[in-house]
């Protein structure tokens, strides 16, 4: 069998001094959970238009899409600390015909056949502006082109006051939308009824942006 992509890019070339890039398993999917329940937190993630702070997902909850779907292991990624072997960042992506939840569905349509989505990334604080970020959404993008997916692009969507827009143009997204105002009024209507006020930015709903870029 041939070695995989990300895998042998990991090995071959490590990206970061101390830190490993590698798929999601179910020994990291506490750590995973970890930084997830962080990001939320300090995203300000609320519900009903904020008047409904988002409880940390219990370990049940967060591994149930992963032991419905267990391919969905193979499409995301973390980044673990080689010194204690804490997970100190994690993405989450999903091809066509992999199982969803409900919440995903909320935020954004199933993948289309040859399409893929970054459900979320997130990196603790004390480890940004490493490297890291970069370093999870290249492995994704090589984990979403293996067989069976065959991806073709992957999408994502961005809150205002999310600095991390800037990694994603540099790594090829393209904005891509919403452009029409009466979807923009949507979109932010969603999001702020799901995500209160994220980053705290009260318009930050309503200058979402949805970006691509092909693989």
């Amino acid at each position: 069998m041939e070695p995989h992509p990300a895998m042998e890019w990991t090995a071959s070339k490590p990206p970061l001094d101390g830190v490993s890039i590698e798929p999601l398993s179910d020994a990291t999917l506490e750590g995973a959970r970890a930084v997830w329940n962080d990001f939320v937190r300090r995203s300000n993630k609320r519900f009903l238009f904020g008047c409904c702070p988002a409880c940390d997902e219990s370990a049940r909850q967060f591994a149930r899409p992963f032991e419905a779907d267990p391919s969905r292991l193979r499409t995301a990624a973390v980044a673990v600390r080689r010194a204690d072997g804490n997970v100190i960042g994690a993405v989450v992506c999903t091809t066509h015909g992999q199982m969803r939840t409900e919440e995903e569905r909320s935020v954004a349509p199933d993948p289309k056949p040859g399409a893929s989505h970054v459900e979320w990334i997130a990196v603790l604080p004390e480890a940004r502006g490493g490297g890291i970020g970069a370093a999870l959404l290249t492995h994704a993008f090589s984990a979403v082109k293996q067989d069976p997916w065959n991806a073709r692009s992957i999408d994502l969507g961005v809150v205002g006051g999310n600095r991390a827009k800037r990694l994603y143009e540099r790594l090829g997204f393209e904005r891509v939308g919403p452009n029409d105002p009466i979807e923009k009024c949507i979109a932010g209507c969603v999001i702020c009824f799901f995500m209160g006020c994220p980053n705290r930015d009260p318009c930050a709903g309503f200058t979402y942006s949805d970006m691509v870029k092909a693989l």
